[in-house]
């Protein structure tokens, strides 16, 4: 049997398999805990890993912005608590979430 030296190199070429980058989900913090109505609030998380992606939700309210960072605008007649939650997925489909809770004061 011939083998050409083609097929022979060739395996020898092929880049060797990427090693996945762990997702790290440190924080997620806000700028303040309590807030009186018409103030808003700023949420930070801090992660790494490879081509992560933010998910925000809270229970009430508007989040405004994207990526690591969003800001809370809580409806006018709102109080109470408010729990936001923060996702990361990164390139391998791995997730990791926090919350964290702000309360709207009268």
């Amino acid at each position: 049997m011939l083998l050409s030296l083609n097929t022979f190199f060739s395996a020898c070429d092929d880049p060797p398999p990427e090693e996945e980058i762990a997702l790290i989900f440190t924080e997620l913090t806000a700028d303040k805990d309590t807030l009186t109505a018409g103030e808003t609030v700023t949420f930070n998380a801090t992660a790494s890993g490879k081509d992560i992606v933010y998910n925000w939700t809270a229970s009430a309210g508007a989040l405004l912005g994207s990526g690591a960072e969003v800001t809370l605008t809580p409806s006018p007649c709102l109080s109470g608590d408010i729990l936001v939650t923060c996702a990361v997925t990164d390139a391998y489909d791995n997730t990791k979430s926090k919350n964290v809770t702000v309360t709207i004061v009268e």
